[in-house]
């Protein structure tokens, strides 16, 4: 049968996992939603944004600072 573990034994054990583990986790999956995927040729090459997060952040970027723009500086 299975040893029963403790909340705080697993959340050690599943963080070491994750420490050895660089290619999973949060913030690698926020950073391929952003980011162009890596090259696996050129590792060390620098990663462009997606056009469809520039598009986003633009479309949403400009009519939020002509809100604020409006509503609070004049």
């Amino acid at each position: 049968m299975a040893e029963e573990c403790t909340a705080k034994q697993m959340h050690d054990t599943l963080v070491k996992y994750l420490e050895v583990r660089r290619d999973l986790g949060f913030w690698k999956s926020l950073l391929d939603l952003v980011l162009e995927p890596q090259s696996p040729f050129d590792p060390e090459k620098r990663r462009e944004p997606r056009k469809d997060f520039v598009l986003a952040a633009v479309l949403v970027g400009l009519p939020l600072g002509a809100f604020v723009y409006f509503n609070f500086w004049v």
